[in-house]
């Protein structure tokens, strides 16, 4: 998400959230089925999602800083280090759906304790100019595959969502050297979702609610759709196009939190979430498709 969806964010209303779309328990054991392989996901707010699989760490959009409104507009961006470290620690790699702050604000810091680090020229040029280490630099296009350990990741690429009016002064890529003056101005670069085959088990993680067509229609079905929900109402269709091609078993909401709310404090919803409207699309496709809505609390790692 980032500057498109800030004014979403900013029009959040304060408060916090319903339980049922925030809950604080982890869902039923072996929510997957049986065949799940023996692991957990973490879904650590935003579009961040960690997959724990025989001991080996792989994270998405690895973001937990939350930089307030005065910090988001008005300083450098800053990682909350211990907090990054907390979520993110020991992963192998990161990916990244793209470089707004609310997606990458954090790579770094994941950088500094050994992660690789896989997204668009526009990330790795961010990395670089913070000091991460080139091998650790790994740019993707659409089609790239790449295997880390048990899991196998392939980029999709795809679009950002769009908000009324801030996508017009939506900054796209890096301008002079440096860093951008503050996370308001980092650039999006390109956009991807991500495939993670893992055990058997296979996810699609639509990290930004646009979409590219030919690309997403190149995938399989899947076992667990993750979407982003912030700013899905700019892409016509948002998830009939996704599950038509998709199918899956099991439906499961991200970037639906306000990331201007420190997550010292319980998620809030973004404006224009419209909760009641994404309960209604869920009940139909498991009507079409079979797919079951299942949610994740945040912070929390759910088993398989």
């Amino acid at each position: 998400m980032c500057l498109t969806c800030l004014g979403s964010a900013m029009m959040a209303t304060p408060g916090i959230a319903a339980p049922e779309i925030f809950p604080d328990h982890a869902p039923a054991p072996r929510w997957l089925g049986d065949n799940a392989p023996t692991g957990s996901i973490t879904w650590t707010g935003c579009a961040g999602l960690v997959f724990d699989v025989d001991g080996q760490r792989i994270c998405f959009d690895p973001f937990v800083s939350n930089p307030g409104v005065v910090d988001t507009f008005a300083r450098p961006a800053r990682s909350d280090e211990r907090r990054v470290r907390a979520a993110f620690g020991d992963v192998a790699a990161a990916f990244v759906g793209h470089t707004h702050w609310d997606h990458a604000m954090d790579v770094a810091t994941v950088a500094a304790d050994g992660a690789d680090i896989y997204g668009s020229a526009t990330t790795v040029e961010v990395c670089r100019r913070q000091g991460v280490a080139e091998s650790q630099l790994h740019t993707v296009r659409d089609g790239s595959r790449v295997t880390v350990g048990p899991f196998t990741v392939d980029a999709i690429a795809s679009r950002h969502g769009l908000v009324p009016i801030a996508n017009k002064i939506d900054v796209i890529e890096l301008r002079g050297k440096g860093l951008p003056r503050s996370p308001f101005r980092w650039p999006r670069g390109d956009v991807f979702a991500y495939r993670l085959e893992v055990g058997g088990t296979s996810v699609h993680i639509q990290t930004s609610a646009g979409i590219e067509d030919a690309p997403l229609q190149r995938q399989q079905p899947v076992d667990i759709l993750f979407a982003c929900l912030a700013a899905r109402q700019g892409t016509p269709d948002y998830f009939d196009r996704l599950a038509a091609t998709l199918q899956p078993r099991v439906l499961i909401p991200c970037h639906h939190d306000n990331f201007l709310v420190s997550q010292d404090k319980p998620p809030r919803p973004v404006a224009r979430l419209d909760w009641p409207a994404f309960l209604d699309v869920a009940a139909r496709l498991q009507r079409r498709y079979g797919t079951r809505l299942v949610q994740l609390p945040r912070g929390v790692a759910v088993a398989f």
